[in-house]
């Protein structure tokens, strides 16, 4: 009896030894830090860039459709909400154990992005990086983004009206804290060799780096790991799992196959006339997490050069059953 208690002792000693390891490692190395790439960018004037940057904020890159507050609850509201209120932020991302909130993107000095450089906002919005280095949680994938491209985007954040509005700092817990110690500690799918410039067209070269780079059609329509957001599925094929977009507890959707398998495919046998017609009829599933407020706007010439990209993949046999699935 006397060697058993020992043993539970000793036991439960080391256990508790290793739980303390664990919490004054995570709160330690907490929030996780990374030494990303400076990035030259500096904001131009010029009305053409400007536009341009505003058709990306709005349509490709949807960053509307974080950064503008509005009742997720109520899809009926959210084009007029997203396309037309101000890039002040605040939207609630409710997380297991946490709650994180989207930035103000207005140049306001004291609360917004006033308080970058160029260049730093640019690194921020490339690898979710901050000037001390701090990453920020990876809800963005611009990695790939080119640099003609991000100078536009920079261009249109720096013109619109400041707003003073000062966001709610993350509530996030130790569970939290520990995956992104664990897991998010560099930047998201890092792509390499990033273009200076790309030729807009209609081609399917085109349509991959919008796709893929820009609008981050392969993050969601691609199955990947729950924790670490790391691709475990063929490209574009679906099962992506992510919350519904209306964030209804136990409400999941799966995104469905984008390749051209003739059993299913969710777009075989579709006319690029079908595809862009798709876009222009906006959400249909309340919901998706598709940003479809923000990709409605796409211009003809973009979806085409989409549309030829995806009918251009390796047909994947993978049958995603329900979209949407209430566990």
């Amino acid at each position: 009896m006397k060697t058993l208690f020992k043993i539970l002792k000793w036991s439960g000693l080391l256990i508790g030894l290793f739980i303390l390891v664990v919490v004054i490692s995570v709160y330690s190395l907490y929030p996780p830090t990374y030494d990303a790439p400076q990035v030259d960018i500096t904001a131009s004037r010029d009305s053409a860039v400007i536009a341009h940057g505003k058709y990306f904020v709005y349509g490709p890159a949807h960053c509307a459709e974080c950064h503008v507050k509005s009742d997720r609850k109520d899809p009926a509201n959210w084009e007029t909400n997203i396309l037309t209120k101000p890039l002040t932020g605040g939207l609630e991302f409710t997380l297991p154990g946490g709650i994180i909130y989207s930035g103000n993107l207005t140049p306001d000095k004291e609360t917004g992005i006033g308080r970058y450089t160029d260049a730093e906002l640019a690194r921020i919005i490339r690898y979710c990086v901050k000037p001390n280095n701090e990453l920020l949680f990876p809800f963005m994938a611009y990695s790939g983004v080119s640099d003609e491209d991000l100078t536009a985007i920079v261009s249109y954040l720096r013109s619109i009206e400041p707003v003073n509005n000062k966001v709610p700092e993350k509530e996030v817990g130790f569970l939290i804290k520990g995956i992104s110690v664990m897991f998010f500690n560099k930047p998201f799918q890092i792509q390499k060799d990033i273009p200076k410039s790309v030729v807009r067209d209609t081609t399917a070269a085109y349509g991959q780096y919008l796709s893929n780079s820009v609008s981050g059609c392969n993050y969601c329509h691609t199955k990947t790991d729950e924790i670490t957001g790391e691709f475990t599925g063929p490209q574009l094929a679906g099962g992506g799992k992510t919350p519904s977009a209306t964030e209804e507890p136990g409400v999941w959707v799966y995104s469905p196959n984008l390749t051209q398998d003739r059993e299913t495919g969710k777009m075989y046998g579709w006319t690029a006339e079908q595809f862009i017609q798709r876009f222009r009829l906006g959400r249909g599933v309340k919901e998706s997490i598709m940003p479809w407020e923000a990709f409605k706007t796409y211009s003809d010439n973009d979806l085409k050069a989409i549309y030829k990209y995806l009918v251009s993949l390796e047909p994947v046999k993978n049958e995603v059953k329900e979209i949407v699935v209430r566990e």
